[in-house]
């Protein structure tokens, strides 16, 4: 078994995973209609080109660690619902953060850790995203602000 197989093979699944986040958001700013194409389509096409370039970086890594990248794409999931589709694609991010976290215990090669951990922050904070637009993000409760319960003293 050559020293980097492990990690290539875990690359590759993020290299599937990067390709069909692609097309699904790209897919998913098709399908917008209404208001929701207003809000959405930006963010959604933003995300199908940051999906593309994370195939491409991942690609080249796998290059350089003596594999060769996938061109598989996995299913892509489809919906006319702003919620659905909102969903969906905090699937995919989730599961982008539970391969590179994978990958990274895997890696034995000091720079490709590095990347990882940074690309690890940067799916994890598109995550964040899709659960504050989902409205899964609860904010504590917290005790009335000092200037209010002066002025109503």
């Amino acid at each position: 078994m050559a020293q980097h197989d492990e990690l290539i093979q875990i690359l590759n699944e993020a290299v599937t995973l990067e390709y069909t986040a692609a097309i699904q958001y790209n897919q998913h700013s098709m399908l917008l209609t209404g208001t929701n194409k207003l809000l959405y389509e930006e963010v959604f096409e933003h995300h199908a080109k940051e999906s593309l370039n994370h195939a491409k970086m991942w690609g080249e890594r796998i290059v350089y660690l003596g594999g060769i990248p996938t061109t598989e794409v996995g299913k892509v999931q489809q919906s006319t619902d702003i919620l659905q589709m909102l969903e969906m694609n905090l699937a995919v991010e989730k599961k982008a953060v539970e391969i590179y976290t994978r990958a990274h215990a895997a890696c034995k090669h000091l720079p490709t850790q590095f990347m990882l951990e940074n690309h690890i922050l940067d799916e994890d904070k598109d995550v964040e995203e899709l659960q504050k637009l989902l409205g899964k993000v609860r904010i504590a409760q917290t005790a009335e602000p000092a200037h209010r319960q002066a002025a109503s003293s």
